[in-house]
C-alpha cells in the first residue's frame, strides 16, 4: 500500500506547487499590473529636467524628488525589465497627475518633451537677438554670439562671403526644446533664410549685386522704414545712388558702427568723425556687411526697387518719408519736416 499512497502524496504536492506558483504569479502580475499602470503619484502637474548624460539611476532619483514616482527602485525595475535603460532621452518633460509609471517611462523613451517657441522681429542685429534669447531663457547670449560671430561657422554655411551671421538668421516664430544649442538654432534660422530669399527668384539683372549685397541692402532697408509700401521706394533711392556714386548717408548703418556704444542720440560728430567701415557718410558704396536681420518684404525690395529717379528722401515724423528726385525740392522737405525730425538724406 506505501507505493500508491507515495504517488497519490507527490501528486497532491505537485498540484498544490503550481497552485501555489499560479497565485504568486497572480498576485505579482496584479502587483505590477496596478503598480505600473494605476499608481498615480501627483497631484499637479511637474516639470522636471533630465539633462543630457543622466544614467537610469540618477534619472529615478530625480523624478522621486519631483514626486513624480512614489519609488525610484521599482521604476527602476520596471525600466529594466522593459529593457528601455539605454533608451530614456534627455529634455524638459511635464508630467501630469494621472500619469502612471507606464506612462511616464514611456514618455521617457519617445523623448515627448516640452516645446517652446520664441519670436524673432524683423530687423534685430545679433547683439538684440541675443539679448532676446538670454531674456527668454533660451540659450545664454554668450554662448549665442560665440557661435553667431565665428567667421568660420558662417562660412562653412553661407560661404566665403559671409564674416558672421549678420543678416541671414531668418525673423519668424521658430519652436525649440530647453537644451537647444546655438549651432541648432542658427542652423535653423539660416535654413529658414535660404528657403525664404530663394523663393523671391533674382533682381534686375542691371543691379549687379551679389547676394551678399543685397542681404546688406535689405537690412539697411529694414532699419529706415517701418513702412512697407516704401521699401521699394527706399531701395531705388540708395540703387540710384550707387549708380550715381553718390554716397548712401544712411543714419543706421553708422549706428550699427557705433554698437553698444551708442546711447540714442545721434550727433552730428557722428556722421562726420566716425571712423567705421559701416559710416556711409565718409564711405562710398554699401558697409561691409548687413546691418541687421531683415524680413520678406526687405529683401524682396532689395530685389525689385521701384522704377523711379528718387535720391533722396526725409522722415516725416510719421514714420512716413518725403522723396525727392532733386537737391532743391529735397531742401524744402527738410525745412518743412525738419521740425519733427532731424533725420535727411
Amino acid at each position: 500500500m506505501s507505493g500508491p499512497v507515495s504517488k497519490i502524496g507527490f501528486k497532491k504536492k505537485g498540484v498544490l506547487a503550481v497552485i501555489l506558483f499560479l497565485i504568486i504569479t497572480t498576485v505579482l502580475s496584479a502587483l505590477f499590473f496596478y503598480f505600473t499602470y494605476f499608481l498615480q503619484s501627483l497631484e499637479k502637474k511637474v516639470v522636471v529636467d533630465i539633462p543630457r548624460g543622466m544614467g537610469l539611476s540618477r534619472i529615478a532619483l530625480r523624478l522621486e524628488e519631483s514626486g513624480v514616482i512614489r519609488n525610484e527602485k521599482l521604476f527602476t525595475l520596471f525600466v529594466l525589465i522593459k529593457g528601455a535603460q539605454n533608451r530614456l532621452k534627455a529634455g524638459e518633460y511635464e508630467f501630469q497627475p494621472g500619469d502612471s509609471m507606464n506612462k511616464i517611462i514611456e514618455k521617457l523613451i519617445k523623448g515627448d518633451v516640452i516645446v517652446r517657441k520664441i519670436t524673432i522681429p524683423e530687423g534685430l542685429t545679433l547683439d538684440q537677438i541675443a539679448d532676446l534669447l538670454d531674456a527668454n531663457g533660451v540659450i545664454s547670449s554668450e554662448d549665442f554670439m560665440e557661435k553667431a560671430k565665428s567667421a568660420a561657422f558662417a562660412r562653412e554655411i553661407l560661404g566665403d562671403s559671409a564674416a558672421s551671421f549678420e543678416g541671414y538668421l531668418f525673423p519668424d516664430t521658430y519652436s525649440y526644446t530647453k537644451g537647444m544649442t546655438p549651432e541648432e538654432l542658427i542652423l535653423m534660422m539660416t535654413s529658414r533664410f535660404k528657403k525664404v530669399y530663394e523663393s523671391l527668384g533674382s533682381g534686375p539683372p542691371e543691379q549687379n549685386l551679389t547676394d551678399h549685397e543685397i542681404v546688406t541692402l535689405a537690412s539697411i532697408i529694414e532699419k529706415e522704414t517701418g513702412d512697407g509700401s516704401e521699401r521699394p521706394l527706399i531701395s531705388a533711392v540708395f540703387y540710384n545712388r550707387l549708380r550715381l556714386g553718390m554716397r548712401l548717408e544712411s543714419d543706421p548703418t553708422v549706428i550699427y558702427g557705433l554698437g553698444r556704444d551708442f546711447d540714442g542720440n545721434l550727433k552730428k560728430e557722428h556722421l562726420t568723425n566716425e571712423a567705421s567701415s559701416y559710416n556711409t557718410y565718409r564711405n562710398s558704396g554699401l558697409p561691409p556687411g548687413p546691418i541687421a536681420n531683415p524680413g520678406k518684404e526687405s529683401l524682396w525690395a532689395a530685389l525689385n526697387p521701384a522704377r523711379v529717379d528718387y535720391v533722396y528722401f526725409v522722415s516725416k515724423g510719421d514714420g512716413t518719408h518725403h522723396f525727392s528726385s532733386d537737391y532743391r525740392d529735397h531742401r524744402e522737405a527738410v525745412i518743412k519736416y525738419q521740425k519733427k525730425t532731424n533725420r535727411s538724406y
